[in-house]
């Protein structure tokens, strides 16, 4: 084993504890806490500068778990300082969860700040990982995909809201629909800015017809139509009537619901518009466009999330067959890729038993999953038309292949199925950075 200085950083919002072992696992420092600020930054450094020069150590492993952004600084910092660049830092962001599993291996111990840094250290001495962290310069994009992916989940959760209290305004709005979209702009108009429902139902359905044309700026298709329906839904099919003292409370609370609703889209609205000016910056990315259907937003959040293809193939994979190591290809990039993103299936085996079934695996990066799993759905929908528009058909076949496979959940299986199948043409896109192409082309 190299003479390498060990350590161990455990972050929190006011401080990092840091544990510095020998490369035997003897403990040089068992804890030293520093403000996780600049300060704290200069005394740390000058701890590990004093450690080198006094034990000639040949370099430094620095570990820290990825809590939040927490470690982001620190490690930016550590990185980016050329005092420390001589003694061959290497960096070194471990998952929580390894950690965690990694103490189950040592007799019951504390779980506190004190003890923390040392487990974290000790992992990565006695299992080193396989890679280590540098800047990424996806670090932006990444920022405002995850971003954008946050104010959607905000903004799902809003529409919900609002649908329970439009169930109490009318109970048959939704099930007559008498506007395709709930959410549209004639509809939200109807539902808060005008007279309540019955007094518009009051109104000849010519009258209505011609009010609801005009209030839709003249784009409605068949406004008798949507006038025959709004007409149904106060009138003919009953919806319930709520009390006046009700009626108030909800009304003011669907045209505040619908008011943080245009505001969430109009902040993803503006996200998109950052994501566009980004994305100019990496061109490798837009590749990732030119899969049918996947436009910039989601080509953005597939490789931000990635990343650089290369950190995937960095360490040497053991090759069981070969009993050797052996440089990693692009499908073993391809398996890394899913995993990142939870799409895999765990074996669960034990002597001579093997179960049948096997989950998918639970734990995943959030954006990364969803943003791979959109991909194949969009890639599997049927094309739009012969002439234009043609999605992916080798990945339509496959969904509906597996679909009719399936004995039950069908959708589902097939769905997932199809999505870690599009992680192959995703690397490979990236890899080569090329644009997409059909197989007949």
């Amino acid at each position: 084993m190299a003479h390498r200085l060990q350590v161990g950083v455990d972050f929190s919002l006011k401080r990092a504890d840091l544990c510095l072992l020998f490369p035997d696992g003897r403990p040089l420092d068992q804890h030293v806490p520093v403000a996780n600020s600049l300060t704290g930054y200069a005394q740390a450094k000058r701890l590990l500068l004093e450690a080198l020069d006094t034990y000639a150590f040949a370099g430094v492993d620095l570990s820290g778990e990825a809590t939040g952004y927490l470690w982001l600084p620190f490690f930016l910092q550590l990185a980016a300082d050329p005092d420390l660049a001589p003694h061959d830092l290497q960096l070194f962001l471990l998952n929580p969860r390894w950690v965690k599993w990694f103490k189950k291996c040592f007799a019951q111990d504390d779980k506190c700040d004190q003890k923390d840094p040392f487990y974290i250290a000790e992992r990565t001495r006695t299992r080193r990982p396989e890679a280590t962290w540098s800047p990424s310069p996806y670090l932006p994009l990444r920022f405002y995909t995850r971003l954008r992916f946050h104010l959607v989940q905000n903004l799902a959760r809003e529409k919900c809201y609002f649908m329970t209290f439009l169930f109490l305004k009318a109970s048959s709005y939704r099930c007559l629909e008498p506007f395709s979209n709930v959410f549209g702009a004639t509809s939200r108009l109807v539902l808060t800015q005008q007279p309540t429902l019955d007094e518009l139902a009051d109104l000849p359905v010519a009258e209505l017809a011609a009010h609801l044309y005009e209030l839709s700026g003249h784009h409605l298709p068949d406004p008798l139509h949507n006038a025959h329906q709004l007409h149904r839904v106060v009138h003919l099919n009953g919806s319930f009537h709520l009390d006046e003292a009700l009626a108030v409370p909800v009304q003011r609370i669907l045209d505040l619901t619908l008011a943080h609703i245009c505001f969430l889209e109009a902040q993803v609205q503006q996200v998109d518009d950052w994501i566009a000016t980004e994305l100019q910056g990496y061109p490798v990315i837009t590749q990732l466009a030119t899969i049918p259907g996947v436009g910039p937003v989601f080509s953005s959040g597939l490789g931000a999330e990635i990343g650089p293809i290369e950190r995937f193939l960095q360490a040497p994979k053991w090759d069981v067959k070969r009993k050797d190591y052996r440089p990693r290809n692009l499908r073993d990039a391809e398996d890394a890729v899913a995993k990142t993103a939870g799409l895999w299936w765990p074996r669960a085996d034990s002597g001579d038993f093997a179960a049948e079934d096997r989950r998918m695996a639970t734990h995943a990066v959030p954006c990364g999953k969803r943003a791979i799993a959109t991909c194949g759905t969009i890639s599997s929908r049927p094309p739009i038309s012969r002439s234009s528009g043609q999605r992916c058909p080798e990945y339509t076949t496959f969904y509906q292949r597996k679909y009719a496979e399936s004995t039950k959940h069908h959708h589902k299986r097939a769905l997932v199925l199809t999505a870690r199948k599009s992680v192959g043409l995703i690397v490979g896109l990236l890899h080569r950075n090329e644009a997409y192409r059909s197989p007949e082309a």
